[in-house]
């Protein structure tokens, strides 16, 4: 076997991983292999958790198979210590001939160093600069990258494309697995965004409910531009932000911010507060915004069986869909913002 297949063995197994469970932490994978065989694989299952090179190690029947071997990982081993500690720093301590790296980590605590903690440790590194990481960890990649949140639209639109029956009437059209769908959508998100007339009008809890998670909820993000929350009755206490241009509503609250620079000026805020990912659950109104100063990466429209025949029009992408699947009652198209 060579390299590039190994790797592509690798990114296979990366690929085992699920973002709702990883979070922020990107899908690596990883296998080592002795005399051209391959005696372990191991990947990055769930976010605080052993990383890919960590769990292949310990998926070997007799850790002494490890002298010698070449482990090959479709991301640079992190050298800091992190939650689970540095991976470079245990890896340089077993022995290893060689360790192929698909990819350079992006993140700035490693970026580098984890190669040059091995090299110090007389193991041979070679990197590959294969797209593998980068196709399977697009909001990582983005966000370390651009310095800004990778935005996920998501909207959810009747078969004859509305949103709600009415501006102030709260419609449900999801059913029940295709809501899981969207609930495994934000557990993979830093942060879940609406517009004040959504919640208002909704009162959505933008919490991750119907899928189970270890890693902290999202962070709730809400843009109130005129601050027509000022005195409402919300508990914007845990773990909520706001977002206004109305100056006495930002000087009244700790976690209210004003809005100087527009959505773009709200996205450099939150990358600040280390958030790497925003979904954007609001209204039509919000994302339309967000397309027309093309600050978006991705959007999902969940296209549900449901006829309402009047109401509240979605927002039509005018590009093919990158993939097409059928959740529940809703057919999920998912765009790339090339």
């Amino acid at each position: 076997m060579n390299d590039l297949t190994c790797m592509a063995l690798a990114a296979q197994e990366a690929a085992k991983a699920t973002t709702y469970k990883t979070f922020d932490n990107p899908r690596v994978g990883a296998i080592i292999v002795q005399n051209n065989q391959i005696i372990a694989t191991g990947h990055h299952e769930a976010f605080g958790q052993a990383h890919a090179e960590i769990n292949a190690f310990n998926h070997l029947k007799d850790k002494n198979q490890i002298i010698g071997a070449t482990v090959y990982v479709t991301l640079e081993p992190c050298s800091s210590a992190g939650k689970v500690g540095s991976c470079a720093k245990e890896m340089s301590t077993w022995g290893l001939r060689r360790v192929v790296v698909g990819s350079i980590d992006p993140n700035p605590t490693t970026n580098g160093q984890g190669i040059a903690l091995l090299k110090a440790a007389g193991v041979e590194v070679d990197v590959l600069n294969t797209n593998h990481s980068a196709c399977l960890n697009p909001e990582f990649y983005y966000y370390f990258q651009s310095k800004k949140p990778y935005v996920q639209l998501k909207l959810v639109v009747s078969k004859d494309g509305f949103v709600s029956a009415g501006h102030h009437k709260r419609t449900k059209l999801t059913d029940a697995r295709a809501d899981i769908d969207v609930h495994q959508e934000r557990a993979a998100k830093s942060a879940i965004m609406i517009g004040s007339q959504t919640l208002l009008v909704d009162q959505p809890q933008l919490t991750v409910r119907l899928v189970a998670i270890d890693h902290q909820q999202p962070m709730r993000v809400v843009i109130d531009r005129r601050g027509r929350l000022q005195n409402s009755h919300f508990d914007f206490s845990n773990r909520w932000i706001i977002y206004t241009e109305n100056v006495a509503f930002a000087n009244q609250n700790h976690n209210v911010y004003l809005m100087t620079h527009g959505l773009a000026g709200v996205l450099r805020h939150l990358a600040q507060q280390n958030i790497q990912s925003v979904m954007i659950e609001g209204g039509p109104k919000l994302m339309n915004a967000f397309i027309a100063e093309n600050l978006w990466q991705e959007m999902l429209i969940y296209e549900t069986n449901a006829t309402l025949g009047s109401g509240v029009p979605g927002v039509i992408c005018k590009q093919m869909p990158e993939s097409e699947t059928r959740v529940g009652n809703a057919l999920k198209r998912r765009y790339i913002n090339n």
